[in-house]
């Protein structure tokens, strides 16, 4: 796959990492929040004020952590494919890390939740989940990323090297007529006999 590289990005504007990044940050947000004002308005009708802070509560972790790893990788985008793996990985394992804390809190003091409803968190979390990848699919597909080879340019040759090494492989320097082992071995397929 060839991409444009940092040296060759704009001089008044990002590189095309950085805006392929920001757009699947914009598309994923977008669906995640039009999935988290469905949730809100599905759970708010069901379950009423307890329905929509669930939902809000498990939407909002969901926005927040994959907007934080987006955010990361629009930052990292011209890096190089080890850095930003670094990143990345520094990037899940943190967030990661901050959700199980947040599950050991609310697990040590699940009286303090009592107004949570799990099922609805889950299900609200799910979807904005769906919503974000769904969206970040779609706009993937529509990013336009070359999946060919650029076609091979040779090094640059000097205008006073044309004349002088030009057919000299086959041409016998003394008479220039074609040597006798390149006229053997254009007369017997097989090579010399």
């Amino acid at each position: 796959m060839t991409t444009e590289s940092p040296s060759h990005r704009s001089a008044s504007g990002p590189s095309i990492h950085v805006v392929r990044a920001r757009k699947l940050l914009l598309g994923g947000l977008a669906g995640g929040v039009a999935a988290a004002i469905v949730c809100l308005i599905i759970f708010a009708v069901l379950d009423g004020s307890r329905g929509l802070a669930s939902a809000g509560l498990g939407a909002g972790m969901v926005l927040f952590f994959y907007a934080i790893g987006q955010l990361v990788m629009v930052r990292f985008a011209d890096a190089g494919a080890r850095t930003l793996m670094l990143v990345s990985m520094a990037s899940y394992v943190g967030r990661v890390i901050i959700l199980g804390l947040i599950l050991l809190i609310f697990s040590q003091q699940t009286g303090a939740w009592e107004w949570l409803h799990t099922k609805t968190l889950f299900i609200g979390a799910i979807a904005v989940v769906a919503g974000w990848i769904l969206v970040e699919i779609i706009v993937f597909s529509r990013l336009r990323i070359g999946i060919y080879d650029e076609p091979y340019q040779g090094p640059s040759e000097h205008p006073d090297d044309d004349d002088e090494d030009e057919g000299d492989a086959d041409v016998d320097e003394n008479d220039g007529t074609a040597s006798d082992a390149a006229r053997t071995n254009t007369e017997h397929p097989g090579g010399a006999r």
